[in-house]
């Protein structure tokens, strides 16, 4: 008896069959790699876009503090000036003994230093989105920025150290109860009453007449505006480099 073996169904599965389900398979699993890939390229993109949003935002804000500081140095630097033109004058009249009171307190009450905004740049360095940024030219730049602010918190410390030192030399010569705060932050008034009522029972309205003294405080005045200014050139460069930074961020997106 002959035995016939099937080859209908049921039987072996041809050889284009096995590659036609392996290439399914394939592109099953290669679509799924690639949509997921996508998925995380347009996370990505999000969060560049977000990013760097913020980082305008945060730019413009330091180019608005900037600017405000600058009036805070020139008004700083503008009392040292007349602080030291008195200081070395021959006699001093009554109208000068008021202008050094004020000016003396405007040089230390000024709020010089600049409150950078860090958030998105703290981001940045932290969570790594330093890679979601595909322009290599923004990321130099944005280092850079933060850079100058590195070195400008630098020298707003070696400047506090001096604005330290000046109101200790203050100390030796103003009568510093003829001032108070008014309860507007950074503001204080001269009180010219206080100061004459000293005068009356201490025959003089300084602590000293010691003009070794006035010249070592004019020395100090001195030196912290060399340093104010040096700060105020940073600055002018810092914000430069905000204004640069936001045209190529706002031009690549």
């Amino acid at each position: 008896m002959e035995v016939h073996h099937p080859h209908g169904h049921g039987g072996p599965k041809k050889l284009k069959e096995h590659l036609a389900e392996f290439f399914m398979l394939f592109f099953a699993v290669f679509l799924g790699f690639m949509s997921e890939a996508y998925l995380e390229y347009r996370t990505d993109r999000h969060k560049e876009h977000d990013y760097l949003t913020s980082l305008v935002a945060d730019l413009k804000a330091d180019t608005a503090e900037m600017k405000q500081k600058q009036n805070a140095m020139f008004e700083m630097m503008g009392a040292g000036n007349v602080i030291v033109k008195l200081v070395y004058k021959q006699k001093l009249n009554e109208k000068d003994i008021d202008t050094i009171y004020m000016n003396s307190i405007v040089a230390v009450t000024r709020t010089v230093p600049v409150n950078f905004a860090l958030g998105t740049i703290d981001q940045l360095k932290s969570a790594g989105g330093y890679r979601l940024i595909r322009d290599h030219h923004l990321v130099d730049l944005i280092t850079d920025y933060e850079k100058g602010q590195a070195a400008m918190k630098t020298q707003e410390n070696a400047m506090m150290e001096r604005w330290a030192s000046l109101h200790h030399i203050q100390n030796k010569i103003l009568h510093l109860n003829t001032f108070s705060a008014t309860g507007k932050f950074g503001e204080v008034i001269y009180d010219k009453k206080i100061l004459n009522q000293i005068a009356a029972q201490t025959g003089n309205k300084f602590l000293t007449n010691d003009k070794n003294v006035f010249f070592e405080y004019a020395n100090y005045v001195n030196v912290a505006k060399g340093y104010v200014a040096f700060y105020q050139i940073m600055a002018k460069i810092q914000n430069e480099k905000a204004i640069k930074l936001i045209q190529a961020i706002q031009e690549a997106h």
